[in-house]
């Protein structure tokens, strides 16, 4: 996986984004998406714990199992930056009820659940 740093544009807001493995997941399952608003690297605005299962690691299992129960056993989907720009503007609404400048903020942890919903903190799955 590459570690470049990405740019998007959400809601006329610059962003940049990384995903990195999460070392200390068991399995070697979970991503961390940061996310850093444009101009304020020093730390990132998001953290976000992500589940995805490469499939070059879990191919046994994957080509194993019936069809049906892939789907609701492995997450397959990896970070697309359509669902980057999901994500961030899912914290953006979740912070703006939270703190007067949700953008001002630094290094808040989420996490994505099976069914792509949001969820403060991270994940207790790891």
């Amino acid at each position: 996986m590459k570690n470049k740093l990405r740019k998007i544009q959400v809601d006329d807001i610059s962003f940049f984004w990384r995903v990195l493995w999460d070392q200390d997941a068991a399995n070697g399952d979970f991503l961390f998406l940061r996310v850093w608003i444009a101009g304020h690297k020093v730390k990132p605005w998001i953290t976000v714990h992500y589940q995805y299962h490469n499939p070059w690691f879990f191919y046994g299992e994957i080509i194993t199992m019936p069809e049906s129960e892939r789907q609701s056993h492995f997450q397959l989907n990896a970070l697309m930056p359509k669902q980057v720009a999901g994500i961030i503007r899912s914290a953006m609404t979740w912070l703006a009820e939270e703190y007067a400048d949700s953008l001002k903020i630094e290094n808040v942890h989420f996490h994505v659940d099976r069914e792509g919903q949001l969820h403060r903190g991270l994940s207790k799955h790891a």
